[in-house]
């Protein structure tokens, strides 16, 4: 205690190599945005700095730094109920533990209290052990980034920001 969670601002967008649709489930590049399942299958992805600047264009009532606000709101509160109750329940309060999790996620368009509309986070999965190697692929500095935001407590110039 207390809760000390950080956001990695290096992100990327993955998409299904077929639209979507309830038939041919069997159809992973229909239903499924990772690609690794079979050699020579391509990958369709959009990296953080290319996908903002596209989104604010096609979005321009919402800018994305208010939509990733809410998007960290939401991981605060899902890791302030995960560590809400002690062990077995909850992750527990240990000092020196230091952890790293990917985050899955969609926007949903839903409406606020007075009826606008907005872009609501939609957590889909998180993963205690995420795609290290693929981060790295694209990412060089990765771990240089995480080691000296978890260990080091140096998030400035490391790509991280301070949730909680």
């Amino acid at each position: 205690q207390p809760l000390k969670l950080y956001a990695y601002n290096v992100f990327w967008l993955r998409f299904a190599n077929r639209p979507f649709s309830l038939d041919h489930l069997d159809d992973t590049q229909k239903h499924f945005t990772v690609m690794n399942y079979a050699d020579g299958i391509p990958l369709k992805q959009i990296h953080y700095n290319d996908f903002i600047p596209k989104f604010e264009k096609q979005y321009p009532k919402y800018s994305w730094a208010s939509v990733q606000e809410e998007i960290y709101k939401s991981f605060v509160e899902l890791f302030q109920v995960a560590t809400a109750k002690p062990a077995p329940s909850g992750i527990c309060n240990y000092p020196s533990s230091r952890a790293i999790y990917a985050v899955d996620l969609m926007l949903k368009w839903d409406a606020d209290d007075d009826g606008r509309q907005i872009m609501q986070p939609q957590l889909l999965e998180v993963n205690y052990n995420p795609d290290c190697v693929r981060a790295c692929k694209y990412h060089p500095g990765f771990f240089n980034d995480v080691f000296n935001v978890l260990f080091l407590e140096e998030a400035t110039g490391h790509n991280a920001t301070l949730l909680s």
